[in-house]
């Protein structure tokens, strides 16, 4: 009925969505290196430090082999690969190195949706601890790059105090140099540390070279106009003093100096993911003014994915119909997007959203502490993604139970248990030592339901087939055990956990974002809120359990078989919005209200499939009903 190779595929797949950034980081640390230290052996077309020309030539192509390696197929990445490495063989000017550099770096950044801002503010009490632990030996006391080991290190450590260095350098490349280390160099990973340690640390390098009268005069701009020169937390992390400089002026140099000196100023510990979303939107709606189409859309899906998809079991706790109102009006803002419409649709589009934003963000603010909400929420955000898993595993354990094959219910009950604890690993990794970003989290769940449909729509086909009379007695006849292979029971352990872990996934997620909007005793209420949804799906298993094995087998098969069916098409109605919500595929709009229980959304690409998913099931019960009589004849 399976194939037993189900689970590792699935495993296979959900690992590489959370993880498959990492390589990609690298190539970034290595692009971001180049772009910094190449000036240290070059300048006027002459080599001033052969060791240092020797690793840049070495370094250029370690990324042609990274691209190749990770298949990375952008033909103007290529070629600007290609480029790099003529350019560093001639000894361009480093200025030259340096732009293409950032271009790649950007373009990287946009393509592969890499986490490139910290989650919470950056702490500098924690950073100079770190730095005393970790960095003096090598970097010297104040960063100067003379520790009492430097002497022993080929190539010297990095001079944090040079001044050109910090007009070529990102707090994002520092944070990647430290997550990553530097190949060939005394510059180890430090993975060891969490990614808000190594934030922090980022951030205090970072502003060592600011001056004072540079923060001084930035805190100033900032207090004044500084907010249309640098606005978004992306930017202070991405963007280089030099950079700056030519986009927007000596002003936003000194912007910038300030706020790497004084973070709190932009990044909050507690950033309301509506905040977020509304900057991610308003930065959306710049990219689009200058032409910056896809990078438009990329911040459009990214304001969705990492903010408000995070609040909304909260909002609809307390307001359904604004959150179903702005679930649709980001839609229509990415399809204005998408489709290139004019600068002032796409203009009048954000001025609306960021208004009903606003209004949410009241709603919640003046809600934030409730119990009441904080419980309610809780209990909803299980009921709602546990309600499938739950329906697919009773089902499935029915389904054994019935055919005398109890022994197969520890395969089904071993995928839940290791979908739960994958669950609890999920929570660890993301908050710890890794942020699995929206595009992931919603690649993940489309992947894992699209798999749980086409898996359901065949077994939902193949107990349909045991429906007829001769089918039916052939089945009994040829012993059940034999039917249930280990293959089989192995293929029931991988649909046990893609259907629970999925569910566990999003839920996971959705609790984060809950817990850091409550107090202590609404905490409290959240695990209450837990505790009750999960007595209710327990007793819901319970009845399911009870009555459907009181069926008939031969009912029982029809039964289950129906039911296969409907959660398949359920399952691909939500794998094709979650694709679309990760911005994989177009979503094209439909005037229908959207059922989320039973994966109906009002877009053609999902009522497309499904319903195509239903003439396929009815064409081939059609087909198998015939051959029935037929051999009844």
């Amino acid at each position: 009925m399976f194939n037993k190779t189900a689970l590792f595929m699935l495993l296979l797949t959900l690992s590489f969505s959370a993880f498959a950034s990492m390589p990609v980081q690298k190539l970034l640390q290595l692009i971001d290196y180049v772009g910094v230290d190449y000036r240290e052996a070059i300048k006027d077309e002459q080599v001033i430090n052969p060791e240092e020309y020797r690793e840049m030539q070495d370094f250029v192509l370690a990324i042609q082999e990274s691209i190749d390696r990770l298949n990375l197929t952008e033909q103007s990445l290529i070629e600007q690969a290609a480029t790099l490495k003529s350019l560093v063989n001639s000894k361009a000017d480093p200025g030259v190195v340096a732009e293409l550099t950032t271009t790649m770096h950007q373009q990287i950044i946009t393509n592969y949706n890499i986490q490139i801002i910290p989650l919470k503010k950056p702490d500098f009490v924690i950073a100079k601890q770190l730095y005393a632990k970790n960095c003096i030996a090598c970097h010297g006391v104040k960063g100067e790059g003379d520790g009492p080991l430097s002497q022993t290190l080929e190539p010297l450590p990095t001079n944090f105090l040079d001044r050109e260095r910090y007009r070529e350098r990102t707090l994002y490349g520092l944070f990647n140099t430290i997550t990553q280390g530097v190949s060939g160099t005394g510059m180890p990973a430090f993975s060891q540390l969490t990614e808000h340690e190594r934030w922090s640390l980022a951030f205090y390098i970072g502003q060592i070279a600011v001056q004072e009268e540079e923060a001084a005069a930035g805190s100033a701009l900032w207090e004044s106009k500084g907010h249309h020169l640098l606005s978004t937390v992306e930017q202070l992390t991405t963007l280089t003093p030099a950079q700056l400089e030519a986009s927007s002026g000596s002003d936003a140099v000194l912007t910038l100096a300030y706020l790497r000196r004084h973070p709190e100023a932009l990044v909050s510990n507690n950033r309301s993911p509506l905040d977020f979303s509304i900057q991610e939107l308003e930065a959306s709606r710049l990219a689009y003014s200058s032409g910056e189409v896809d990078k438009a859309y990329d911040l459009a899906v990214n304001a969705y994915l990492e903010g408000f998809e995070l609040i909304e079991n909260s909002l609809d706790a307390i307001d359904s119909d604004l959150r179903r109102q702005i679930e649709a009006e980001m839609t229509t803002y990415r399809n204005l997007i998408r489709k290139q419409k004019s600068e002032a649709a796409v203009s009048a589009a954000f001025t609306s959203l960021k208004s009903l934003l606003e209004t949410a963000k009241s709603s919640l603010s003046k809600t934030r502490l409730s119990e009441k909400t904080a419980f309610m929420s809780a209990m909803v955000i299980i009921l709602r993604e546990g309600l499938e898993a739950l329906l697919v595993v009773a089902a499935l354990a029915a389904f054994l139970v019935k055919t005398g094959r109890r022994e197969g219910l520890i395969y089904l009950y071993g995928g839940l248990i290791v979908a739960l604890l994958m669950g609890g690993l999920t929570w660890v990794v993301s908050t710890t030592l890794i942020e699995i970003g929206g595009a992931s989290r919603e690649l993940t769940e489309g992947v894992a339901a699209i798999t749980a449909a086409l898996v359901l729509f065949y077994v939902g086909f193949w107990m349909h087939n045991k429906t007829s009379a001769a089918q039916w007695k052939h089945f009994i006849e040829s012993s059940i055990k034999k039917a249930l292979s280990k293959e089989t029971l192995w293929g029931i352990a991988a649909l046990s956990f893609i259907a629970v872990y999925r569910e566990v996934f999003e839920s996971v997620l959705f609790y984060q974002a809950l817990w850091v909007q409550t107090n202590g005793d609404g905490q409290s209420m959240i695990v209450y809120g837990l505790i009750v949804a999960t007595t209710i799906l327990i007793l819901l298993a319970w009845l399911i359990m009870k009555y459907s094995t009181r069926l008939p087998l031969r009912q029982f098969f029809a039964v289950s078989g129906g039911f296969m069916f409907i959660l398949a098409v359920v399952f691909a109605g939500k794998g094709i919005s979650a694709l679309q919500e990760a911005g994989k595929i177009p979503l094209d709009p439909v005037p229908l209200p959207s059922i989320e229980l039973l994966g109906i959304y009002p877009n053609y690409q999902g009522l497309i499939v499904q319903s195509m998913m239903v003439i396929l099931a009815i064409l081939m019960i059609i087909r198998d009903n015939r051959k029935q009589r037929k051999r009844l004849e």
